[in-house]
């Protein structure tokens, strides 16, 4: 009988251990008001990394010039001195001849340094430039070069970027999204030499100085939103950016801005280049969308508390507590958010993310403790995230957890079977403990009717 009720003890505890398996970017509607032309908009944070407005910023497309943006961040990467003179090399300026793309006017032979090769590849986006700076980099290859820059991109985590060329000339297999040029010139903002990219890329012109093949002559930025003298496009916000523009990349640029402590990176690609104010002549769409997102977002766009961390946003159900049958849970900090103008706490809606919280909680419990998530929604669309935590340490009550354990194993099936034969078994071994007893009993009371007989007796 004690082996049996050691066995049964096990039994419990193993089912208790078993589980108990039960049957079976935040404004883009503005974008319907704003109407900007580009097929492919991202503007982003750079403060954060909120998307202010996304469009189609997955879809592959040829990046154009954009793709000296790696161009350059590789070049500088490898050259120790910007200051080493380079001579440009006859087959460059043979490879792009009859292509009609920009140039800097550069000739086979002429000798020029890194750093205004650079000035001339990312100021008036010259091709030759570009080719020459693979050339160089590459060490006389240029297809080892690309391999420099599909290397790069990969590393940076761009999985939907390939480079044939390195100055953006339409080929077949040259694409990449805006969410990959956005990663592209971000890294290109804080890289260790991102100092002298922001320099030549803030340029509005520059002189090139004389050559042995060249005089010396001035290089005008092809970025209009940097540029006064285009009303139309010009955003006095904008410090630097890289145009763009083939006949299958359509109009593109890339831009920083930046006002009051607020900076923000547009990526617009796919625009058209056409007469929309019918003026007879036609505007660049990358830059009238550019333009219009940049001002908008500074005039409307802040930086507001949109949940406090005093503040609960939801309670759980707690187990095993004899303390509280509830546990209150507050953002994990203050949450802040880029939201229009005034809107504050109460113009956002704050629910739990759908699937992030358990329908209760087993202390013991600690505060701080992550349970769950809220999201903020402002005009149906979520602007904001964050971790939910407990407000307080909630201790575990040890005979409430062995109580509900027991009754979690009493509601399992199998041990409904297996309570029913040890009941059988323990009901049987005492029918068999009251049979023996009944047998002794009898045995006595015959012993005791048996006639003592004395030997002596006989002796007579």
């Amino acid at each position: 009988m004690k082996k049996l009720l050691i066995f049964a003890i096990s039994f419990i505890m193993l089912l208790t251990a078993i589980p108990v398996v039960e049957a079976d970017a935040a404004y883009n509607s503005l974008l319907e008001t704003l109407k900007p032309r580009a097929d492919i908009i991202l503007l982003q944070s750079l403060e954060d990394d909120t998307i202010i407005f996304e469009k189609n910023i997955n879809e592959r497309t040829p990046p154009a010039s954009l793709t000296k943006i790696v161009t350059a961040i590789l070049t500088l990467e490898n050259c120790e001195n910007v200051e080493t003179m380079v001579v440009v090399p006859e087959y460059v300026i043979d490879m792009l001849k009859n292509t009609n793309s920009s140039n800097a006017g550069l000739k086979a032979g002429e000798i020029i340094s890194v750093n205004d090769l650079l000035h001339c590849m990312l100021i008036p986006s010259a091709n030759e430039a570009a080719a020459t700076l693979a050339d160089y980099i590459g060490g006389g290859s240029i297809e080892k070069f690309v391999e420099m820059m599909n290397t790069f991109v990969k590393r940076i985590g761009c999985n939907d970027t390939h480079f044939v060329n390195p100055h953006g000339l339409d080929e077949e297999d040259q694409y990449t999204t805006a969410s990959d040029m956005a990663k592209i010139a971000k890294y290109a903002m804080t890289f260790s030499k991102s100092e002298l990219f922001d320099e030549i890329t803030s340029l509005k012109s520059y002189t090139l100085p004389e050559s042995n093949m060249n005089e010396s002559r001035t290089l005008r930025n092809t970025n209009f939103l940097m540029n006064s003298g285009y009303a139309e496009y010009y955003c006095k916000y904008v410090t630097n950016g890289k145009t763009g523009s083939t006949s299958r990349a359509g109009k593109c640029v890339v831009a920083k801005a930046s006002r009051n402590g607020y900076s923000y990176l547009a990526v617009i690609m796919k625009a058209p280049h056409d007469d929309i104010d019918f003026d007879g002549y036609d505007e660049n769409g990358a830059f009238t969308d550019g333009k219009m997102l940049f001002e908008w977002t500074f005039e409307h766009i802040r930086y507001e508390a949109v949940m406090s961390a005093a503040e609960a946003v939801v309670e759980v159900p707690v187990n095993y507590s004899e303390k509280t049958d509830h546990l209150v849970l507050l953002p994990i900090e203050d949450l802040y958010a880029f939201v229009p103008s005034g809107v504050g706490e109460d113009s956002v809606l704050v629910e739990v993310v759908e699937g992030s919280m358990p329908e209760s909680v087993d202390a013991p419990i600690e505060k701080g403790e992550v349970i769950g998530q809220a999201a903020v929604y402002y005009a149906g669309q979520e602007i904001a995230r964050t971790d939910l935590v407990a407000a307080e340490s909630i201790d575990r009550n040890v005979f409430l957890f062995i109580w509900a354990k027991i009754k979690v194993v009493a509601s399992n099936a199998v041990f409904k079977v297996f309570a029913v034969l040890i009941a059988i078994l323990v009901a049987a071994y005492i029918a068999l403990i009251i049979f023996r007893n009944r047998q002794r009993r009898e045995y006595m009371k015959k012993k005791n009717r048996m006639k003592v007989v004395n030997l002596k007796d006989f002796k007579d």
